[in-house]
């Protein structure tokens, strides 16, 4: 029983102590620093996506890569308060990192739940005409050609259009939205969507809802997390027009889609953020047809985010588990004052 006591209690005090107090630091941070100056820029930025995420997904990444290399060692037991009876291998810390895993997968499995749960009426297109109109609108545009094959046209889907799709995104547009657009309103649509997809927003959206899931303070971080959202749409606006729509056509579209239905929420889906984000958008697509964005800024290879993680994940097997061995001897010392060891 002793070797329950690392891995329960010290998974109590990373979500219930630290997880908690760094999402008050982040909340502290986003509450600070000014957005006011180009708004959709700042509410878009990716260190606002990651404070979003990091106070959650950071100690859980660092230590279950710290406690894989004390697995990998095999010789964990100098941070060890509790005797093992002259084991060499301490199972505390694997158990550990198999438990902050394990909360870790519950939030990944309720949302792949709630990301898969079918909609009534969801199937896909069959007409011909429908079909062979979307892709005629693909087929003579540059950006969109290449994309053709991954957009599926629905009778009913979660959302009148929208980008869905972890690893391979794809987009999804209801027949309905396509009959009411023109051939400009429709192209102006799928390059918005082009741009989530290409961004991979569904994946980035999916990690910060199970970020906020298992968080015990993660409901003080949506308000946030819906202004990033609102970001993205907007950027992707303007990212569209810089891939040539029509910013008219495109404000049009929004509109349109807006009063078919409303989007769900934190998705990314081209009607979405109620009636005051809409008005938003729109006025902004009003100024890029006065005034076209420019260019758009290239893309890194590799995003700053994922090379964050990764360093993250690899910091432990270069320059120690200092912070693990501290926690470990920490709780079981504190196990043993109590009489629990």
């Amino acid at each position: 029983m002793t070797e329950l006591f690392f891995p329960v209690f010290g998974a109590m005090v990373v979500f219930l102590v630290a997880v908690p107090l760094l999402t008050l630091m982040a909340r502290g941070v986003l509450v600070a620093v000014p957005s006011q100056k180009n708004s959709i820029d700042r509410h878009g930025a990716p260190w606002r996506y990651a404070l979003t995420i990091a106070p959650t997904l950071a100690p859980v990444l660092w230590l279950v890569s710290a406690a894989i290399h004390q697995s990998e060692e095999g010789a964990p037991l100098a941070a060890c308060a509790i005797d093992h009876l002259g084991g060499e291998f301490c199972r505390d810390v694997v158990l550990f990192g198999l438990l902050l895993f394990a909360i870790l997968g519950v939030g990944i499995v309720r949302r792949m739940k709630s990301a898969r749960a079918p909609r009534r009426g969801e199937s896909p297109l069959t007409s011909p005409f429908i079909i062979d109109r979307v892709r005629s609108v693909c087929v003579g545009h540059l950006a969109l050609s290449p994309f053709a094959n991954r957009i599926r046209v629905v009778e009913h889907g979660r959302a009148p259009v929208c980008t869905r799709g972890l690893i391979r995104p794809v987009v999804e547009i209801e027949a309905d939205v396509v009959a009411q657009l023109s051939d400009e309103e429709l192209e102006a649509v799928l390059l918005h969507e082009l741009e989530h997809a290409h961004a991979g927003d569904p994946l980035r959206l999916f990690i910060a809802q199970v970020a906020l899931t298992v968080n015990p303070l993660g409901r003080i971080l949506e308000s946030e997390f819906g202004r990033y959202c609102f970001a993205r749409e907007a950027l992707c606006d303007r990212r569209a027009v810089q891939l040539g729509a029509d910013p008219l056509s495109l404000a049009r579209s929004i509109v349109a889609v807006a009063a078919t239905r409303p989007a769900p929420a934190f998705t990314a889906a081209l009607g979405g953020h109620g009636v005051g984000g809409i008005r938003v958008r729109v006025h902004l697509l009003l100024d890029y047809a006065a005034r076209w964005p420019g260019p758009a800024s290239r893309r890194a290879p590799v995003g700053l985010l994922t090379l964050a993680a990764v360093l993250l994940a690899f910091l432990p097997h270069f320059m120690g588990t200092g912070p693990l061995d501290a926690l470990h001897r920490g709780v079981e010392s504190t196990a043993l004052l109590l009489g629990l060891g």
